[in-house]
């Protein structure tokens, strides 16, 4: 089963296998933390509520927590059992692993085990969550272990002898936490050691006055004990010497990176940065030898070319007798990856000449000597990221600042370069100009060495370093999005010179160089901006076309053989990995000769897209795609769906149009059955049951002929939902139970859940809302299973007017607000107004209930089963306003189209029986 890991040290961090979920709606993020945070207990939907919504009245949580639970489940893919419901409430199958983690730490109380713990924290606890009830409270508490393990860390720097390089931590933890005792202490022993005592005593008086003041108590004996020590000197500290080049900049971002190198400096002899070009290795390197309190000699190898230029190198920064000069310092090897062999040569022969020494180097691949602890530089969490793009250009936080650090992958060269170009650009200039990132960023960083003065310059070192065969993986990588894998690698870029056998060591290679990750699975990734440049790479090479071609093939086969219909929820899983590499295909195929392979790879996702209810995705792909040149079948079925998907979305008119352009290229019985079954769904959007009755028949006939039980289940539901329309609920409910119990011989799940939610809807008009709430409860857990967003709306729409039908008119409306603001695009949202309106006039609440009516008109600028469902209360409406008049012409003319088109739902004619006084 995947593994769901939930992080809250910072903004909430779901991943499932170690792939990153996205969680757009912070209620999601908050459900995922606060169930998390009870460590597999229960929570009750009172408690969740309370902490969820806050102290407000909620008509029936239990509902609301439904569709939020819902919700998660689908976004959480292969992992969503991990949230179940038992009689007591929620359960997450799931603890916050790095909270967890750091209480461990502070157990423990090894600066290895709190040097590691506090790099978990990404900013604040739970910084997207702040504004949800519970999520502030929580988030002090989870920053306040950091404090915690702060001050044990920094006890046990200063314990180990540091001094004053703590000073700027300790200071700022002084400032948050004025009367903390032991902190002031800390920053006072922190002074005296540089030399500072007159500022040791100050701080120690500051933290006197502040506690005799606010709290009207003494200092503690040890904080008097400090004082004294300090007043007699008996502890005088002095700076180590030091040859580094200057900063230039201030250091943000990486404080316990930084602390956390110097603490293993103290412990191991090697220390190697590894991380891909950009990430800031060096300036972290600098900052530690700045702050480390021993000799530090730095060692550039930029200009180094030669193996035998090495040591004349080391010899001109430690002198002649550089072992000697060496002994008890740290060397700092800038830049090894280009001469990594002598590099490594020579930090392997001065560590065994030498008993002290410690070297940190910096490289894009470990220098694999005995005792090396390897440390990987990544992006910059997203919080400081933002902040060092505001400190470089002096822009205030935004959403534009932190799109443009997202666009750079949070790399600190990419932040510190975009920011350069606040000097002609505006931030949200910038921010729209940066899907060509790479060339955008190429001007540089003034002062800056050659292979850091741009972005393209940095990775062009990177590039410079691999041999023909890397080179080409690398740019051939380029065109998957969102991760590969090891076969589909060997599917697409195994070509011209480049062996299948050479595929698994090359990416392994350029996993070591920090060019691409390595997550479970194993997948392969790529950072957006590496990715960008191996794009451009590709194009260069002349290769673009038939890379992308290839990999549009690979797409087709990967989706191909897999039936959604089989096993949903496990195909599901699979196709939701690729997602981002399918849609890719066939987005970047519009307009080339790859057109016509992504359209056929359009019609093979349509079951995957009907599952996952991506209506408006699907119908801009078909949109892109469907003049490209295929043969005739595939054009049919290519029309046919986009017009399926332009009903879905209320473009009814365009969606008779393209049904109306597939039925002369039709030859095949299963694709007339498609034409026939479409259109009968476009009828009954466009508000004509009668009309969706004979095509439903027509195909129903054909599939019955063929004997397709498929298509007669699915014939047979749609049926069903037109007689529905045309007031015939016994004919509705025969064929709803026939359908649906096709669907289950089959083990078609998506076609049950959808059929039981049809079901449903035929019960409740007929007043059956005990059966409908049965069926929508079986239709729920299927949707919840699958992912199926549609169908939870839909649930959640059936349960509305469920307590509509029983007049609890406060409760519909909650539902239906919930379920508005939840809904996917598809789902019948002009229907759910017209609900919402029809309660609110029932509520008395005239003026909002003429906005949405107003909103569902304009859900379709057409006179469709929307605008039919509208009628009736806007005539009710016109009455509760006492425009009697206006209330019955309105009502009369839609008894006319009622009339005209065959259409007698039940819960439309009450209402306009009611609004027209019969």
């Amino acid at each position: 089963m995947p593994t769901l890991a939930v992080h809250l040290l910072g903004p909430v961090d779901v991943r499932v296998s170690d792939v990153t979920i996205t969680l757009d709606r912070p209620l999601e993020r908050a459900l995922v933390a606060r169930l998390s945070l009870a460590r597999g207990a229960a929570v009750s939907d009172e408690r969740l509520a309370r902490d969820l919504w806050g102290d407000v009245d909620l008509a029936r949580p239990r509902e609301r927590l439904r569709v939020l639970a819902s919700r998660l489940r689908a976004n959480l893919g292969d992992a969503a059992s991990a949230l179940s419901r038992t009689a007591a409430g929620y359960v997450l199958d799931a603890s916050p692993s790095d909270v967890v983690a750091a209480e461990a730490a502070l157990s423990d109380g090894s600066r290895e085990a709190i040097s590691q713990a506090l790099a978990l924290w990404r900013g604040d606890s739970l910084a997207d969550l702040r504004a949800v009830p519970f999520g502030f409270a929580e988030g002090e508490r989870l920053d306040g272990l950091r404090v915690d393990l702060r001050v044990a860390y920094l006890s046990a720097l200063l314990d180990g002898g540091a001094g004053i390089e703590l000073r700027a931590e300790l200071e700022e933890l002084v400032g948050s936490h004025p009367m903390h005792e032991r902190l002031s202490c800390m920053l006072a022993l922190c002074l005296y050691r540089g030399g500072r005592q007159a500022d040791a005593l100050a701080a120690l008086s500051r933290l006197r006055e502040r506690l005799s003041d606010e709290l009207g108590v003494d200092p503690a004996p040890e904080t008097v004990s400090m004082e004294l020590q300090i007043l007699r000197q008996e502890a005088p500290g002095s700076a180590p010497k030091r040859r580094l080049p200057a900063a230039g900049t201030t250091f943000l971002g990486r404080d316990a990176d930084r602390a956390a190198v110097v603490e293993r400096l103290s412990v191991t002899r090697l220390v190697t940065l590894t991380g891909v070009a950009g990430s800031g290795k060096t300036r972290l390197a600098l900052e530690v030898a700045r702050v480390v309190e021993r000799p530090v000699v730095w060692l550039d190898l930029t200009a180094v070319r030669a193996e035998d230029e090495i040591l004349p190198a080391l010899v001109a920064e430690a002198g002649d007798d550089y072992l000697a000069e060496l002994e008890g310092a740290v060397l700092v090897v800038d830049n090894a990856e280009h001469v990594l062999s002598a590099a490594s040569s020579m930090v392997s022969e001065l560590l065994s000449h030498t008993g002290k020494l410690s070297v940190l180097a910096t490289s894009q691949r470990p220098l694999l000597v005995e005792g090396e602890e390897v440390r990987h530089v990544g992006a910059l969490p997203a919080s400081a990221a933002s902040l060092l793009f505001c400190d470089r250009s002096g822009a205030e936080p935004s959403a534009d600042v932190d799109a443009i650090c997202a666009a750079v992958d949070h790399l600190p060269l990419g932040v510190e370069l975009a920011a350069g170009l606040t000097r002609t650009l505006s931030v949200s200039q910038l921010a729209r100009r940066l899907d060509d990132r790479l060339r955008l960023l190429v001007g540089g960083l003034r002062g800056s060495r050659q292979r850091h003065s741009s972005l393209r310059a940095a990775l062009d070192w990177s590039h410079e370093l691999l041999d023909e065969v890397q080179q080409a993986v690398l740019r051939r990588t380029g065109v998957f999005l969102g991760g590969w894998t090891l076969e589909a690698a060997e599917e697409v870029l195994a070509f011209d010179g480049l062996d299948v056998a050479d595929i698994a060591a090359t990416l392994t290679e350029l996993a070591d160089r920090n060019l691409i990750s390595v997550s479970a699975g194993p997948r392969f990734r790529m950072l957006e901006t590496v990715r960008h440049y191996a794009l451009d790479k590709l194009r260069d090479a002349g290769e673009d076309e038939l890379v992308r071609a290839r990999h549009i093939e690979w797409c087709s086969g990967f989706v191909a053989g897999r039936d959604v219909r089989e096993d949903a929820a496990a195909v599901m899983g699979e196709l939701y990995l690729e997602w981002p590499n399918l849609l890719s295909a066939m987005e970047s195929a519009a307009g080339t000769e790859r057109a016509g392979d992504g359209l056929r790879l359009a019609v093979a996702m349509q079951d995957a897209w009907m599952v996952r209810g991506l209506v408006v995705q699907a119908a801009r792909i078909y949109e892109d795609l469907i003049d490209a040149e295929v043969p005739d079948d595939v054009r049919a079925l290519a029309l046919c769906n986009y017009g399926f998907f332009c009903t879905q979305i209320g473009r009814l008119t365009l969606a008779t149009s393209l049904l109306d352009r597939a039925a002369p290229l039709v030859e095949d019985d299963l694709v007339t059955i498609r034409v026939f079954y479409y259109r009968a769904i476009t009828e009954i959007q466009r508000g004509y049951p009668a009309q969706a009755i004979s095509w439903a028949e027509r195909g129903h006939a054909v599939a019955e002929r063929i004997e397709h039980v498929t298509y007669v289940s699915a014939l047979g539901c749609v049926l069903a939902i037109a007689q529905m329309y045309a007031g015939d609920l016994d004919a509705s409910l025969r064929n709803h139970l026939a359908a649906n119990a096709i669907d289950r011989s089959l083990g078609d799940e998506h076609g049950l859940a959808r059929g039981l939610v049809n079901e449903s809807m035929t019960l409740l008009s007929g007043g059956d809302t005990e059966g409908a709430l049965a069926r929508a409860d079986e239709a729920e857990a299927l949707s919840d299973r699958l992912g199926d967003a549609i169908g939870a709306t839909h649930v959640g729409m059936i349960r509305a007017r469920a307590a509509l039908l029983a007049g609890r008119l406060d409760e519909a409306v909650d539902r239906l607000r919930t379920v508005l603001d939840d809904a996917e695009a598809g789902a019948d949202t002009g229907l759910l107004r017209v609900d919402l309106a029809y309660a609110l006039v029932r509520r008395g609440d005239l003026a909002e209930a003429a906005a949405e009516l107003a909103l569902a008109a304009a859900v379709s600028d057409e006179q469709d089963l929307t605008w039919l469902a509208v009628q009736p209360v806007t005539a009710m409406l016109a009455a509760e306003e006492g425009d009697l008049a206006r209330a019955g012409e309105i009502a009369a003319a839609a008894r006319a189209q009622f009339a005209a088109r065959g259409f007698g739902w039940p819960f439309t004619v009450d209402r306009l029986d009611a609004a027209g006084g019969r």
